[in-house]
């Protein structure tokens, strides 16, 4: 296990120093653009340790625009991307992983078919589009759901902890609870459109480790015992089915967030995306390797810590990794 520990922080530690570099090329970049004379390849050098040292420092620079922190401000936006994402993939897991096991358990008949049809469809819609198409429904049904910003204007919420469900509870001796509702209200959308890919992408993920876990021996030996179908679903396969999707979906989060970045754009949302949008749009480039290095540590250190809490939680994982 330790051998193993080492090996996670070793990719770890060399993944971060190649995410710094490219960060630290595209700084260097935006910083040749705007002088008269290219420093020599010692310069690169020391600049580069420099660079290191602020990123160390939690320093990345500040805005061109506003002069504000680009860290303290890239991390606030960010937690408003995350917060997009873990409401989908709650939607989404509600209603995924039943249709998943559904399918797997009556793999090749007319449910598979039709579930597998409706995953499919999702995988193929550009994200978007149906973005696009989820904005105009307010408008043909009435103003049933919000389809612009983070929150109404009506309520000034501090930044605390940059995930507004959260902030808007510290205002209930203002708002009441009016404030968090508005944010639920506002997330309903922007999430409905992300979880349709998501959906899909835990749908087919699901089916695939039912019908292995149903394909095994173990299971087998099940029926010839005599129990019933049920009590093998519920009791022997479906803990079993289950554990085996998070890994895989997290092959995936790279996807879902530039999902969630675009959904940002077309709903007009403050998260990275957005900010990460009208800040090039604006001439402030330095928010660039900014965004990209907050982006890439958190799908590195997230994979690399579900990755060793699966080999903690999972005595199959262990096994092998001991075999190994």
């Amino acid at each position: 296990m330790l051998s193993f520990l080492i090996r996670r922080l070793n990719l770890l530690v060399i993944t971060a120093f190649i995410l710094t570099i490219l960060a630290f090329a595209i700084d260097r970049t935006i910083l040749i653009h705007h002088q008269t004379k290219a420093p020599i390849a010692q310069d690169y050098i020391l600049q580069y340790f420099a660079y290191l040292w602020d990123l160390l420092s939690a320093n990345i620079g500040h805005s061109a625009l506003n002069h504000q922190p680009l860290l303290q401000r890239g991390l606030t936006f960010f937690a408003s991307t995350l917060e997009l994402c873990f409401v989908a993939l709650l939607f989404s897991s509600i209603i995924a992983i039943p249709l998943g096991l559904l399918a797997g358990l009556f793999r090749n008949t007319k449910l598979d078919y039709a579930i597998m049809t409706i995953a499919i469809i999702g995988l193929a819609l550009p994200v978007f589009w149906v973005g696009v198409m989820a904005g105009l429904l307010p408008s043909v049904w009435g103003d049933i759901l919000p389809v612009d910003g983070n929150m109404s204007l009506v309520y000034d919420v501090p930044v605390v902890t940059g995930f507004l469900l959260i902030d808007t509870l510290f205002v209930t001796p203002q708002y009441g609870l009016f404030a968090f509702f508005d944010r639920v209200a506002h997330l309903i959308l922007p999430a409905a459109v992300l979880s349709f890919f998501l959906i899909a992408e835990i749908v087919r993920l699901t089916r695939h480790s039912m019908t292995m876990v149903m394909r095994s021996n173990y299971i087998q030996t099940a029926y010839a015992k005599g129990f019933s179908r049920t009590k093998i679903v519920f009791v022997h396969a479906l803990n079993n089915a289950l554990p085996p999707i998070i890994p895989q979906l997290r092959l995936q989060l790279s996807t879902i967030l530039s999902f969630a970045m675009t959904i940002e754009i077309v709903f007009n949302l403050n998260g990275i995306g957005t900010w990460l949008y009208n800040s090039l749009k604006s001439g402030d480039y330095h928010a660039l390797p900014a965004g990209m290095l907050i982006i890439t540590g958190f799908i590195l250190i997230f994979s690399i810590a579900i990755e060793i809490m699966m080999v903690i939680i999972s005595p199959i994982r262990r096994g092998s990794l001991y075999a190994n």
